[in-house]
């Protein structure tokens, strides 16, 4: 019996206790493991294998939910009985129903790779040796880690729905540090064969390296070339705060169907199917995610829905559904920019004075219905001078709207690059030169 069969078969016999009402079970096994190194060194190689058990029943107009981890019918019944419990004290509300079956078991491509699911300690060592080593000869410390992990998730409902899927998932993020600055850099894949781990060691080591001895620059608005890093922050926060039905309801999405307020280069899509960001056929309700295009060459043009939302709007689910219940709403998590026709040197080349930002940090939402952040660049922030990055300047910390900035796009490279967001979701970023970006100290 294969994981999926196992974990559809342990909810089929879960469900088979209903008495009354509707039942939703799902059942993930999670095997991850993880190589940590700081100053060219592994210090720490761990794993760990668990089963979370969810259950949610909705019944007499109430809903409860219970959580745990744990195997057998003990762990069940227990989470079982937490979820009555819990529907039982619950405040009657509008409930909405589980989701039938009838979208249908289709074939969706998911996030799989042999490598991954067979990776060894041993070989994440040599993966972080590679950084380490280059980092060590330019006399500079290398910090991070290696993770992989293989997910089997199982949901099964008393509405019919049975579905199951297995992914793998490859994560590599390092920080190099000199005596004057540092630099970073991350990759991210399903196959840990496919990461580009000589890349990012070059990558990170020559941040660090040229980012050494910053000097202050003036607060002002510069113009900007955002590295992939940068513009995941900002595509992660515009589907936080607008690209959900659920915002739309409430009236706090900056989304206004059929107006252009950005730029028409930028289009932004979320489709569970694309191969290079982490595809998964489901979501957390066990309805098959369908692609949405978002923004369309900078066109307010469709938001996602979960069961809930879609209820309100006489509309189908896109299958963007978080656990239920819950007060975010649906979310995308395969988010896309699409790519432009300039390689990202030539975009860096096009500028005569600016700003060459590699990363955001500790971004945070000002106005969310304006889509203002601020926060601070970090690791690696250079000035441009007649087409050339010349010198590190000091970290800024900027306030700007995202919306104004991707309306003032003067090219999208046409590379991309798969980042993970915070939520451990995949974006699939560009380069992005802007025309105008606020620092304000």
């Amino acid at each position: 019996m294969s994981a999926d069969e196992e974990l559809i078969s342990a909810a089929d016999q879960a469900l088979a206790s209903l008495a009354h009402g509707q039942a939703e079970v799902v059942i993930a096994d999670v095997r991850s493991e993880l190589t940590r190194f700081a100053s060219n060194e592994i210090h720490q190689s761990v794993a760990e294998r668990y089963r979370h058990i969810r259950v949610r029943l909705i019944d007499g107009g109430r809903t409860g939910v219970g959580e745990v981890r744990g195997h057998g019918d003990a762990a069940v019944a227990l989470a079982f009985a937490a979820a009555e419990e819990s529907r039982r004290v619950a405040t009657k509300a509008d409930v909405s129903p589980l989701p039938s079956a009838s979208d249908g078991d289709v074939d969706r491509p998911v996030a799989f790779s042999e490598a991954t699911d067979a990776a060894t300690p041993q070989q994440r060592a040599e993966l972080v040796s590679m950084i380490t080593d280059a980092a060590g000869a330019k006399s500079i410390n290398a910090y991070g880690a290696l993770s992989t992990a293989t997910t089997t998730t199982a949901i099964v409902t008393s509405e019919g729905v049975r579905k199951s899927a297995t992914s793998t998932q490859a994560s590599l993020v390092s920080v190099a540090r000199g005596d004057d600055g540092g630099g970073y850099a991350s990759r991210h894949s399903a196959d840990i064969a496919a990461l580009d781990v000589a890349g990012l060691a070059a990558e990170v080591v020559d941040t660090c390296v040229r980012n050494q001895g910053a000097t202050a620059i003036g607060p002002d608005d510069y113009e900007v070339i955002l590295s992939p890093y940068a513009v995941t922050d900002l595509l992660e926060h515009l589907a936080w705060s607008g690209f959900s039905a659920l915002a739309v309801q409430e009236h706090r999405s900056f989304m206004r169907i059929g107006e252009q307020l950005m730029s028409d280069s930028i289009t932004i899509r979320d489709d569970a199917q694309t191969p290079e960001i982490f595809p998964f056929p489901f979501d957390d309700e066990g309805v098959s995610t369908r692609p949405v295009t978002l923004i369309d060459r900078g066109v307010c043009a469709a938001v996602v829905y979960d069961t809930p939302t879609a209820r309100l709007d006489g509309v189908a689910s896109t299958g963007h559904s978080l656990p239920q219940p819950n007060t975010w709403g649906p979310l995308p998590r395969h988010i896309a920019m699409d790519a432009g026709d300039t390689p990202w040197q030539e975009m860096v080349a096009s500028v005569s004075r600016g700003l060459y930002i590699t990363r955001f940090w500790y971004v945070r939402d000002v106005h969310p219905l304006r889509t203002v952040i601020t926060g601070m660049t970090r690791e690696g922030t250079f000035l441009i001078e007649n087409g050339s990055i010349t010198r590190p300047v000091k970290d800024l910390r900027f306030t700007q709207s995202i919306v104004e900035a991707l309306a003032g796009v003067m090219q999208v490279s046409r590379e991309r690059r798969l980042e993970l967001g915070e939520g451990e979701s995949g974006v699939l970023s560009p380069w992005l030169h802007l025309r105008r970006f606020s620092f304000t100290s």
